[in-house]
């Protein structure tokens, strides 16, 4: 749950598409409604508990709901992401108008060398003591864009990937790509005797790779990771990798420490990513199953949901 001295803030950008929904709720009669209406496996509006994150990117690159900063940040490959200025300023990176998900979205046109990021230590609900959370994303991207390159659409840590970091990435090495959830906690938590990582075989390495991924061009395809039991005693650590609403890998059984200098956690967008991200959103509990399926179903996004009471 969010700790009592966070303050949720959220961006005074008008929220039209919650206004578009509603009136058209309004106008619709009952009976069609009750006929479209998916079916839920959880409360829709009960995924508003625990969302410390929102970055629908529907008319700017900027967060509309965060515990933290909410601001988007770029740095410069030369450049200490924590000297930079709030921004985006690349220009391989824009707001694509109408072409998200929902509404806009967030379009790397190109690999950019440039960091472009969030900070994370509130923004992730980041807990030295008993720490869970889900990060959620939708892609659309062409494997064949990336161009045999690694490439982590959200990569979340303060230092690099296999050292106390969470991420979602394509391999380089495979055709197509292979998609990938990263759950590393420390480097002397998970490679005590620090082997080299090309080393180290897949199966000993805290993965869940998928090698049919359902990503293609001018297609959406949602990706949520979920994790808990982190930054706790014993083994119990766990972090599961959905896509479109069905589990594909758990990584379990091990002691996730993820120890952060919390003025240098980032939440990483993009790296060597070519294509389209939206609705990044980041709560600090793990979804259950249910609440991955309902959130995967939502019919306009977490943008649509009434937020009465929140």
């Amino acid at each position: 749950m969010t700790d009592a001295s966070t303050t949720i803030l959220r961006f005074t950008k008008p929220q039209s598409r919650v206004r578009n929904t509603m009136k058209l709720l309004l106008l619709l009669p009952l009976s069609i409604v009750s006929l479209t209406a998916p079916v839920f496996a959880a409360s829709p509006e009960g995924l508003w508990e625990g969302l410390v994150f929102y970055a629908p990117f529907d008319g700017g690159p900027d967060a509309e709901i965060s515990a933290g900063d909410g601001r988007i940040y770029t740095a410069p490959p030369s450049r200490d992401p924590t000297k930079s200025k709030p921004g985006l300023e690349a220009e391989e990176v824009t707001i694509a108008s109408g072409k998200g998900r929902y509404g806009d979205a967030l379009h790397f046109l190109k690999k950019t060398q440039n960091m472009v990021f969030f900070y994370g230590a509130k923004n992730t609900g980041y807990r030295t003591k008993d720490w869970s959370g889900t990060i959620s994303m939708w892609l659309s991207i062409d494997p064949a864009d990336l161009k045999q390159e690694f490439s982590d659409p959200v990569q979340i840590t303060d230092k690099k990937y296999n050292n106390a970091a969470l991420w979602v990435d394509f391999t380089k090495d495979d055709t197509p790509p292979h998609f990938r959830l990263g759950i590393f906690a420390d480097t002397d938590c998970w490679n005590p005797e620090k082997r080299k990582q090309d080393e180290i075989p897949e199966a000993e390495q805290p993965i869940v790779r998928v090698k049919q991924p359902p990503f293609g061009r001018d297609r959406w395809t949602h990706v949520v990771m979920t994790f808990s039991g982190f930054n706790t005693d014993g083994t119990g650590g766990a972090a599961k990798l959905y896509i479109n609403g069905d589990l594909q890998g758990t990584v379990k059984d091990r002691r996730q420490v993820f120890t952060w200098d919390l003025s240098k956690a980032t939440i990483r967008v993009g790296l060597g990513y070519v294509g389209l991200i939206d609705e990044l959103s980041i709560f600090d509990r793990a979804l259950n199953a249910d609440e991955v399926q309902t959130l995967y179903k939502l019919p306009a996004g977490l943008g649509g949901l009434s937020q009465a009471g929140k």
